[in-house]
């Protein structure tokens, strides 16, 4: 499996996942242009996309399924009926798969179950995805990791979650409070000690790689996330044993490392 997060951000977002002869799109943020830019700077084409799938609605993460629908042609892109009801344009998509919470489908080679995700989004989701033995979960805007979402990070190899603002920096930062709340609230965004906390209490450990997604550019420094994360992984309890984890930046504008596993 190759992995590589073309962009994450309030700029946009998608990540490619690709098994050799499946290749997934998880969100479309930007459009077609910009992907072509970031799959050739990861050394990566545009020659084969076999679907598409959507989180939620927001258009940081579909703004460019419409094109890159007219761009791919056969694509499929794969939603919940929340999102598709959410967002007008979508619902123009005629190439399209529903899918329901706790469900597993098939993609090509891929096996994909999504599940709920608390958020400001109409049907929000994050993704538990695996092909040839290998599994990660990618959930990124989400205001906290509940019971349920941590059961399905357990045993994968790796996983992209959300480390978005330093709450210390979002306090003092030009936000206007209401937007602050909204950040910080259960349904807003996880912080660098959200993340840090399950990382050090309850995380299984199985996962060798961790992508730190959706990082805030006024809120948040890539020094801070990187660092409370790879703390609390050495911190972890001892109860969880030793846990060898690479962790891995992911950026607006240009694509994380092209990971193979």
């Amino acid at each position: 499996m190759r992995i590589t997060v073309l962009g994450s951000g309030s700029s946009g977002n998608c990540t490619l996942l690709e098994d050799g002869t499946t290749r997934l799109l998880i969100d479309a943020g930007f459009g077609a242009r910009s992907l072509k830019r970031r799959l050739k700077e990861a050394g990566l084409g545009l020659d084969k996309i076999d679907a598409i799938l959507l989180t939620h609605g927001h258009s940081d993460h579909v703004a460019g399924v419409p094109s890159l629908t007219r761009t791919l042609g056969e694509v499929s892109v794969y939603m919940n009926d929340g999102t598709r009801d959410e967002v007008p344009p979508l619902r123009t998509i005629e190439k399209w798969e529903r899918f329901e919470s706790e469900v597993p489908f098939d993609v090509g080679d891929f096996t994909v179950m999504a599940f709920d995700v608390p958020h400001d989004a109409a049907q929000p989701v994050g993704f538990k995805i695996s092909a040839n033995g290998a599994c990660g979960v990618l959930a990124t805007d989400l205001g906290e990791l509940t019971p349920s979402i941590e059961t399905h990070l357990n045993g994968c190899q790796w996983l992209i979650l959300e480390s978005n603002h330093d709450e210390e920096l979002l306090k003092i930062g030009p936000y206007p409070w209401e937007l602050k709340r909204r950040v910080l609230g259960r349904k807003g965004h996880l912080s660098n000690n959200n993340l840090a906390e399950f990382l050090r209490h309850r995380f299984d450990g199985a996962a060798t790689h961790l992508f730190l997604a959706h990082l805030s550019r006024q809120n948040n420094e890539p020094e801070l996330a990187v660092s409370a994360a790879q703390r609390a992984v050495t911190d972890r309890h001892p109860l969880f044993g030793e846990s060898e984890m690479s962790v891995h930046l992911t950026h607006q504008s240009k694509p994380s490392i092209v990971l193979d596993l």
